[in-house]
């Protein structure tokens, strides 16, 4: 057996090697959420698991620049339970057309969304982001095609319609 004070460099190195292998085993082992994520990621299918790490990295990114950021954006984020890393796909049977009318739920997240956009309308006019708002719309629209700037007009004047019509007529 060598003499542990006479060790060579490289017996060191390996010693220092072997030691840090440990602690990185040793908090594996020790971590039962990661225990249970690598089960669920081996239990999905192998040709899914690419763009699976591609999400879970992205999310990762999002939530340390989110955190970096939050003391001047404001903005939080916090983990959906209800959401789904796979979109089901439902093929049409021979027999049945598929339903053209949409369905409650789509009927109930393009209602939220409209809601939460006409909540937040108050804020495009508050001092400071008036300015900054029309600065960037402005530059946005300047580079629109024609086709998505006829649209804007479109909705534009939709949207001035169903003003005067609530004016007009009671809730």
């Amino acid at each position: 057996m060598a003499d542990p004070e006479t060790a060579s460099p490289g017996l060191d190195l390996l010693r220092a090697l072997l030691a840090s292998a440990r602690g990185i085993v040793d908090d594996i082992a020790g971590d039962p959420i990661l225990d249970r994520a690598m089960r669920a990621f081996q239990a999905l299918p192998e040709a899914d698991r690419e763009t699976i790490i591609s999400v879970l990295e992205r999310d990762a990114t999002w939530c340390r620049i989110v955190k970096e950021t939050a003391g001047v954006s404001g903005i939080k984020v916090r983990p959906n339970p209800h959401a789904s890393l796979y979109v089901h796909v439902c093929d049409p049977a021979p027999d049945q057309p598929i339903a053209s009318e949409p369905s409650d739920r789509d009927l109930t997240v393009i209602r939220l969304g409209i809601e939460r956009f006409v909540a937040l309308l108050p804020l495009f006019f508050q001092e400071g982001v008036h300015a900054q708002w029309t600065a960037s719309a402005r530059e946005l629209i300047r580079a629109a095609p024609p086709e998505l700037r006829a649209i804007g007009v479109r909705l534009a004047n939709e949207v001035l319609a169903l003003i005067a019509d609530a004016d007009t007529k009671p809730a």
